[in-house]
Parts: structure tokens; sequence; C-alpha cells
């Protein structure tokens, strides 16, 4: 099972919608996995690539709620532009 969590990635360009996803165990302890970044959009703000990632992620949810299946929600990110992201940089915090 995995949780996702909206966020922005940034470049040099702009700011990329962004989700982080984490799997949970049986447990329900959390370990984070990877990160997908929209690659087709770029936003000026960090703000608007995390809204337009809110977006994406509802909207894939909805698609699974509607057909019940998993894999609605892994094609929607796809058809929406993300990509997985190898070796992210991590802001300090």
């Amino acid at each position: 099972m995995f949780r996702f969590e909206p966020g922005s990635y940034k470049t040099s360009a702009g700011f990329l919608p962004a989700l982080a996803c984490y799997r949970l165990d049986k447990n329900r302890k959390e370990t984070f996995d990877y990160i997908l970044a929209n690659v087709k959009v770029i936003e000026l703000t960090e703000q608007k690539a995390i809204e337009n990632a809110e977006k994406s992620l509802d909207k894939a949810f909805q698609k699974r709620q509607n057909t019940g299946n998993d894999f609605d929600v892994a094609q929607s990110f796809k058809s929406d532009g993300f990509v997985k992201i190898d070796n992210p940089k991590f802001a300090k915090d």
C-alpha cells in the first residue's frame, strides 16, 4: 500500500509539481520510497506547483474510486506527465 504527498521539485527553470511516495507496511509504518515529478509543467512559484500536484492526485484517486482499479492511479499520473526522479536532491531544512 502507498501514500502520496503533494509537493514541488525545484529545477533551474522553475518548480515541477511533485508527489512523494511512501510505502506503508502491514503495521501502517511509512517508509519513503520515491518521488514523481510532472515534467510537462513548470510553474514559476512553489505554491502553484503544489496546487497542480494536488489536482493530479485528486484526479487519480477519483478515477480509482470510479473504477475500483489501483492501476488507474498510476495511469493517471503517467498521462499527466509524472515520471520517477532518479537520485532526487532534497532541500535542507
